[in-house]
């Protein structure tokens, strides 16, 4: 199964609220991704999110302090990216509805298993290549391979480090868009405060694996991609 393959360099955040499962969970998920970050709560489960920023959310419904919708909510108000799998122990119409109203893109119903969670990875996979290849081809000579993090530029392969991958994501995801500064803030920093020496650093170090054309700043608005 390719898609297996393909999680090795994914990171998914677990939000549960009870230990037994989280943890039965989280060792499944740890033969199959690169990082499994757990949390207990909510609010733990926003703060786990900016500090990893990881590719797949996956939330129990009813916890205490701040519930999974409301964690889906307010992930939603800053614009994340991640895929997200709600897992719980309500099958009520109504819940369902709101799943769906709240934009999730899967609901796995109690005790989950190992088949119903391969085939909403294979969803996740068929969601992020139609909305971004796994290999994008900028020019006939220079190639992104997000799964495996590497520009290939003239058959020279560079790897691309963590905030590299997620600008570069950023950056084709839209590439007719100028990303503003803060847009580039919360999806490539997360929690940490991004300065522009820091971003300067970043696209300095891009534009000598992809070239430096490709990396384009709007001056006084943020990045694009040619």
């Amino acid at each position: 199964m390719k898609e297996l393959e393909r999680l090795k360099n994914k990171t998914i955040l677990l939000v549960e609220d009870e230990d037994i499962i989280r943890d039965n969970i989280s060792s499944m998920l740890k033969f199959f991704f690169k990082e499994v970050y757990t949390a207990v709560d909510g609010y733990d489960g926003l703060d786990m999110y900016e500090e990893h920023l990881p590719d797949i959310v996956m939330t129990d419904l009813k916890m205490p302090n701040m519930n999974g919708f409301e964690l889906l909510q307010e992930l939603k108000n800053r614009a994340c990216s991640a895929y997200t799998i709600i897992v719980s122990a309500h099958t009520d119409t109504e819940f369902l509805i709101n799943a769906i109203h709240n934009g999730v893109d899967r609901y796995i119903i109690k005790p989950v298993t190992e088949e119903e969670l391969f085939e909403a990875f294979k969803a996740y996979f068929e969601k992020i290549d139609k909305i971004l290849p796994q290999i994008v081809e900028v020019t006939n000579e220079v190639k992104i391979d997000f799964d495996n993090n590497l520009i290939i530029n003239k058959e020279e392969k560079f790897h691309t480090n963590k905030k590299e991958t997620l600008l570069l994501k950023l950056l084709c995801s839209d590439i007719n868009k100028t990303f503003s500064y803060e847009e580039i803030e919360y999806q490539v920093w997360g929690s940490e405060s991004m300065s522009l020496s820091a971003i300067r650093s970043v696209v300095r170090d891009l534009r000598k694996k992809i070239g430096s054309e490709f990396v384009v700043n709007v001056s006084g608005m943020g990045y694009r991609l040619r």
